[in-house]
């Protein structure tokens, strides 16, 4: 019994190594392509910051930070490739059924990862760079560094694309039967200082940009116990039917 689990365990070790090597492997050709545009991609990402420049303060900063640039578009790139093969890895655990509820979600997860990604970019991005800069205005002169500048946008954009995956998260927990809306919302207390928590791990460590994710965050996790007790609904009301209809 013991040898059975110890094979099984490693079988599914296998399976998310070579899962994980895709995904590496889709990133990486995604940054080659995206390094073609790098140029395209480091003015689009300095746009948040308006008039103020740019420096570099070592040798190989320009370059590493161009590389940077590129790596975060080829994970954009590659985003749809990478959420697949997660479904991938996940789906011979499954029955047939669940196989086409998880699937069913992938078109909503890159929908919503854009989302994020377009919220925390275009939105609060802009408001956040602006209150940081104008902290100490008339006491400092901010001469921001390239790479950590880049640094800073793709950590915020990308963190915002994947936690704006929570709804999706879930939606697919409920649908499959783990996790139950009645209980999450009586631990919605507990929940709420966990995004607070999440949203200090994966933002830069300031207050502003905290405060910016927790709170779409917090009404993300609304609107998923939303969505979770109309789904529950709508398949209590289809049981009832087809239990009537017997």
């Amino acid at each position: 019994m013991e040898i059975q689990e110890e094979m099984h365990m490693i079988s599914h070790l296998d399976e998310l190594r070579k899962r994980f090597i895709f995904c590496l492997l889709a990133v990486l050709i995604g940054s080659v392509l995206a390094y073609l545009k790098v140029a395209d991609i480091m003015v689009f990402l300095k746009e948040p910051l308006g008039e103020h420049q740019l420096i570099f303060i070592t040798p190989a900063e320009g370059f590493m930070t161009s590389i940077k640039a590129a790596f975060f578009g080829g994970i954009v790139l590659a985003s749809p490739f990478i959420f697949f093969q997660m479904m991938l890895f996940l789906a011979p655990a499954l029955y047939q059924r669940e196989k086409i509820i998880l699937f069913s979600f992938l078109p909503f997860a890159i929908l919503l990862f854009g989302i994020g990604i377009f919220f925390g970019f275009r939105l609060l991005l802009p408001m956040t760079l602006k209150y940081l800069l104008g902290f100490a205005e008339g006491l400092m002169l901010p001469m921001l560094s390239a790479n950590q500048y880049f640094s800073f946008v793709i950590r915020f954009t990308l963190g915002l694309g994947a936690v704006f995956e929570l709804p999706m998260v879930l939606l697919i927990l409920s649908k499959f039967g783990i996790i139950n809306y009645r209980v999450l919302a009586k631990k919605r207390k507990y929940v709420l200082l966990w995004i607070v928590i999440l949203s200090a791990v994966i933002t830069p460590p300031d207050a502003i940009s905290q405060v910016a994710v927790a709170l779409p965050l917090m009404a993300l996790f609304e609107m998923s116990l939303g969505l979770m007790f109309l789904f529950h609904k709508i398949a209590q009301h289809r049981s009832t039917a087809a239990y009537e209809d017997r």
